[in-house]
């Protein structure tokens, strides 16, 4: 089977992608579009013979695109996957699916009929250490999860976020959407239930304080010492390296969620953007046993089972090759699978909005001080 998908955000990660989906025998990236100039011109030079657009209606227009990749902006996701599904072109879109939980369900509903494939950028959901953990979980190895923890670690949250537009509320919205859905997505998989009430603190503890907004790196005094100092990609990267203790800076560093199922169970998401390492740390408490699971990007995988009595197993399953432990490149083959099959895994689907939805409910919830309830998924 052939596959020509058209790119919506020639950024790093849409250009990145679209090497990946050309890894997959048959695909081919034929179309890319991006407000932003410089972008266009690094897609055309990376993909020579592509088509160029500057809006993503005339690269919908075309008849020669059988699926579109969403890459853009995360408050362009909702608007530009609407647009993809009302022309019923396959779809994947980058996570966060949206940045509220009406912008999710707009999106299933529009999609439901539609007879394409959606699938939303959450790859780690494809990694050999998450797919081990949801085995055991099956096997009823610890029984009934009841609770459930789970901790990102992001050590590199300053190099990532405060550097840039990022930094700002009416941008991202919340780090819980723009980085913490991927931990999100996994603890509610794990946990087995639809979140349906959540109750979250967080705050600007680290990152901000008195600094100039104009402020940069590549003027500031502080450079040898500064643990965040960056060094600019170009004369006209201004925004690449701005403080990270600017006093503009509004979003928060860190938050923790306090999470209800549908079935009774509960868990704990928390998220720092200011430690040391660089992890995702799972504990799971069932009802016949206890699971912990460890992620980093060096792939030193590590899953350990605890049972009443005090036996312990522990596995550490080899990481597969590619980005992720091999979860980028799965991901895409299972999009295009779906294609193949004219299958798309609605339950998987319906994970992403619930991983969004907590993200913004979290948010809601931070800002408000008060408990908000999500509402079943439309499917």
């Amino acid at each position: 089977m052939s596959l020509r998908i058209a790119v919506i955000g020639a950024s790093g990660r849409g250009l990145a992608m679209a090497r990946l989906f050309e890894q997959v025998s048959g695909c081919r990236a034929v179309a890319f579009a991006d407000p932003f100039a410089p972008a266009r011109e690094m897609a055309a030079e990376r993909f020579p013979g592509a088509a160029l657009f500057e809006s993503c209606e005339e690269l919908l227009d075309r008849s020669d695109v059988d699926a579109v990749l969403v890459a853009s902006a995360d408050h362009a996701h909702e608007a530009n996957g609407l647009a993809v599904l009302a022309r019923r072109k396959h779809l994947y879109l980058e996570k966060p699916m949206a940045q509220s939980v009406a912008g999710c369900d707009a999106l299933l509903r529009t999609w439901s009929g539609t007879n394409t494939v959606f699938m939303v950028g959450l790859e780690l959901r494809e990694c050999v250490l998450f797919r081990r953990v949801r085995e055991i979980l099956d096997a009823g190895e610890i029984g009934r999860p009841v609770m459930g923890l789970a901790i990102d670690n992001v050590s590199v949250g300053g190099d990532y976020f405060y550097h840039n537009h990022y930094r700002k509320k009416a941008y991202t919205r919340s780090l819980l959407l723009q980085k913490g859905v991927h931990t999100i997505d996994l603890l509610n998989w794990f946990m087995g239930g639809n979140p349906c009430r959540v109750f979250a603190s967080g705050g600007l503890d680290y990152f901000g304080r008195k600094e100039d907004p104009e402020k940069r790196c590549r003027d500031c005094e502080r450079a040898r010492s500064c643990r965040y100092y960056v060094v600019p990609k170009s004369p006209a990267a201004k925004a690449a390296d701005g403080c990270v203790w600017s006093r503009d800076i509004d979003l928060n560093d860190n938050s923790q969620l306090l999470i209800d199922y549908d079935n009774g169970s509960r868990a704990v998401y928390m998220e720092c953007h200011f430690t040391p390492e660089y992890t995702r740390e799972f504990t799971l408490f069932g009802d016949e046993g206890k699971l912990t699971a460890f992620y980093n990007n060096e792939c030193d995988f590590l899953i350990r089972v605890t049972k009443p009595g005090g036996s312990v197993k522990e596995l550490r399953p080899a990481p597969e090759k590619g980005g992720h432990g091999g979860s980028d490149i799965n991901l895409v083959r299972a999009f295009f699978q779906a294609i193949e099959d004219g299958k798309c895994p609605v339950s998987f689907l319906v994970g992403a909005r619930n991983a969004a939805a907590v993200g913004a409910a979290g948010e809601d919830s931070i800002e408000t001080g008060l408990p908000v309830t999500i509402p079943p998924p439309p499917l």
